[in-house]
């Protein structure tokens, strides 16, 4: 039995529980909430589990319907692609900025999210690499220091989750490849050449999302 320990911010704690149960596969796309449920397995309230539902929702890891019924998104094949055309624009723009702007502690922090994927790989725990890998992007994007360009890619996270743990499990060793751009991004990061940091961002999406296609024509196939 999942139990979440009485303390300050339970919205936060039953929000990080949904959503990695979400994000992992333990709620499917497509599956139902059940408030009654989840409020007898983490005995909490269904206070800070409707929070964490509005949360959710605006994260686009949940829907919501007119009468009030809560289901996991299905993500489709358009989607991501309408995730791609985003990204694809928006963050190399956020590494242009955050080449120009970043503090020092800011690179530690982008410094620290390689060191902690390149120790993580080795354990080869999903969940752990796709959260290193949702830092490492968002240190990034708060490192542009532009509030509408952070407040704008925040609303990708959801579709974004989907897209990254699919690439995660179905080809561990792409990930190797990230690293790689990873510490590309981060050096023109560090020696302020935003040009270069853009480039390079948004060559590393392009992989990325090939990747995601290539996987997706063979499930299709299979």
């Amino acid at each position: 039995m999942q139990i979440v320990k009485k303390r300050a911010t339970l919205k936060t704690q039953v929000y990080d529980y949904l959503k990695e149960s979400i994000i992992m596969g333990g709620l499917k796309p497509g599956e139902r909430l059940i408030e009654e449920k989840i409020s007898e397995e983490l005995q909490v309230s269904r206070s800070p589990i409707r929070e964490a539902i509005r949360m959710l929702e605006k994260d686009g890891l949940l829907l919501v319907n007119s009468s009030g019924g809560v289901t996991v998104v299905e993500p489709s094949i358009q989607d991501f692609q309408h995730l791609y055309e985003c990204r694809v624009e928006m963050e190399p723009l956020a590494a242009f900025y955050a080449a120009e702007r970043r503090t020092q502690e800011q690179i530690e922090l982008i410094r620290i999210n390689l060191l902690q994927i390149g120790k993580i790989l080795e354990t080869n725990d999903i969940k752990k690499v796709h959260d290193a890998n949702v830092n490492f992007h968002e240190t990034i994007i708060s490192a542009s220091a532009n509030p509408f360009l952070v407040s704008m890619i925040s609303h990708l996270r959801g579709v974004n989750s989907f897209y990254r743990k699919s690439i995660i499990e179905e080809n561990p060793l792409h990930i190797e490849h990230a690293m790689h751009d990873h510490q590309q991004i981060f050096q023109a990061i560090v020696h302020q050449e935003p040009e270069k940091a853009r480039q390079l961002m948004k060559a590393h999406i392009e992989s990325d999302y090939i990747q995601f296609m290539k996987l997706s024509s063979k499930s299709r196939e299979d």
